[in-house]
């Protein structure tokens, strides 16, 4: 799904060792057609664990190989957790608007 030329991510339910894979694919086909704008929306996510977090890092990393961004977006309390070790790593923003307007810009997002 692309928004304002920035291609996102939406992910769903619980992202756990079962499931990251999946999520992991659908980042890399965004990433491998070239892109350099990804947001991944996750504020419908319940759960996440580290493998969903490697996924996500791995993301990142790729992205930045091309000389691309990805934001996070959809924090909730529970996520907001898991993310907090991951603070100076991940990219977040508060609103989809909020990370359009940051990979437009080139503005950086504030971080944990």
């Amino acid at each position: 799904m692309a928004v304002n030329n920035v291609n996102m991510v939406i992910a769903y339910g619980e992202c756990d060792i079962c499931s990251a894979q999946l999520l992991k694919d659908m980042m890399a086909d965004t990433i491998g057609e070239g892109e350099k704008k990804l947001v991944v929306d996750i504020k419908n996510l319940r759960y996440i664990d580290s493998s969903g977090l490697a996924a996500m890092l791995w993301a990142r990393h790729k992205i930045e190989e091309q000389g691309g961004r990805l934001v996070v977006i959809g924090l909730n309390g529970n996520l907001h957790r898991a993310f907090i070790p991951f603070g100076d790593m991940l990219e977040t923003a508060d609103s989809l608007n909020d990370a359009i307007d940051m990979l437009g810009s080139g503005a950086e997002s504030a971080r944990f």
